[in-house]
């Protein structure tokens, strides 16, 4: 089998499969975001069905990639991380998605990559949509599932992902620590702000000074 997809240093797609969505984007070398888009995805159908559309989603993303001639870059299979990320936007869309379409999705999409010769790479999707909703949502004017999927593709390039200098004057930077470390610290500075109570919200958001007013120290 030929192989199709270039080093990922060349450039990555990368997805996020949610219920009712995959968002994918191209990134180049730079990691600079130059491609995007959603594949619809309709819950709740009947397994032949619900099998159909995974498996007609996964031949878009290949055509995609050939065309790009790059890898697909994905988050580890691990359902039940994914299904706590989606219980931040609530319980009844975590519930959306079911475990059998997850796992069914990234079984097809490596058969199908695979026999394309187009290489298929699993990343670790810590803090992934938080860094996207707050460094790549309101730059590119993405969806919530393209700024993770950004971060996603990005990451398998060994991107570094600081926070923006926008934030630092207003939340506790440790740089002895790892970035996640400080990624996870402003994730919850955040969930604990007013200002900010629902994903579109981040689209609003020029100054972050509220942060101030929080108690940085509390755990």
């Amino acid at each position: 089998m030929k192989q199709v997809s270039r080093e990922r240093i060349y450039g990555c797609i990368g997805i996020d499969m949610n219920p009712g969505s995959i968002g994918w984007v191209y990134v180049d070398s730079e990691g600079n975001l130059k491609a995007k888009g959603q594949l619809p995805l309709q819950m709740g159908l009947p397994c032949g069905k619900q099998q159909a559309q995974i498996v007609d989603a996964c031949l878009q993303l290949a055509v995609k990639a050939t065309e790009f001639e790059c890898p697909v870059v994905c988050e580890e299979l691990d359902f039940s991380t994914k299904k706590q990320s989606l219980g931040e936007k609530g319980r009844k869309y975590a519930r959306m998605l079911s475990g059998w379409a997850y796992s069914e999705f990234y079984k097809q999409l490596n058969s199908i990559l695979s026999n394309r010769g187009i290489e298929l790479i699993a990343v670790n999707p810590a803090y992934s949509s938080i860094i996207g909703l707050v460094k790549y949502l309101r730059m590119y004017g993405l969806a919530s599932d393209e700024s993770a999927a950004l971060l996603i593709a990005r990451r398998a390039m060994k991107l570094s992902e600081k926070i923006p200098r926008s934030l630092t004057a207003y939340s506790e930077v440790n740089s002895e620590k790892h970035v996640w470390s400080e990624w996870n610290q402003l994730n919850k500075n955040i969930k604990r702000s007013a200002t900010i109570s629902r994903r579109c919200d981040y689209y609003s958001v020029s100054n972050w000074s509220f942060l101030v007013n929080l108690d940085i120290g509390e755990a």
